[in-house]
């Protein structure tokens, strides 16, 4: 089932570190899009301490897991020693895709928030609801389209450049 779409003026569920650390989702983002990435940038916090970062590197790196939260999740775990994240929560950009919801779920975070839906690969709320299926043993609260029209932008943006330069080439 879909939750509920507020903006970040109207959920008083988000707090001011919340957007600080979405903040610094974007800036990671505007990174990965300068380098050739699709600008997606996660982070992962304990309060108000950044644990792990990350932005989408499956380019550089040729790897298909390379999305920004599952870059970020690994340097988590590897940072506090655990597999469990449990108390963390994480803000993305964009609303995470079937792999990354499963291992948000997997990692136990306690909340996300993200900025742009995704209608074509969103499972958190877009297409399906992974992070908050009764079926599974943890549930990540979720909270979508914070900042949503700046990580929207950056994305439709970084797409219009691709399209552009594949036209100039073709």
């Amino acid at each position: 089932m879909a939750r509920l779409r507020l903006s970040e003026e109207h959920n008083p569920e988000v707090d001011t570190n919340d957007l600080r650390m979405m903040e610094r989702a974007i800036e990671l983002a505007r990174q990965a899009g300068e380098n050739g990435e699709i600008p997606v940038g996660a982070v992962v916090y304990r309060g108000e301490k950044i644990i792990a970062e990350a932005a989408n590197n499956r380019e550089a790196t040729a790897d298909p897991t390379g999305h920004a939260e599952m870059v970020a999740l690994r340097l988590a775990g590897e940072r506090l020693g655990a597999w469990r994240l449990e108390g963390c929560s994480m803000a993305v950009t964009l609303e995470p895709c079937p792999m990354c919801a499963g291992a948000l779920v997997n990692a136990r975070l306690e909340q996300v928030i993200y900025g742009a839906y995704d209608p074509k690969a969103g499972a958190c709320c877009s297409l399906y609801d992974i992070p908050g299926d009764q079926r599974l043993n943890h549930r990540v609260h979720m909270i979508g389209g914070i900042e949503e029209a700046r990580c929207a932008e950056l994305l439709r943006a970084f797409f219009r450049r691709r399209r552009a330069e594949r036209r100039q080439v073709g």
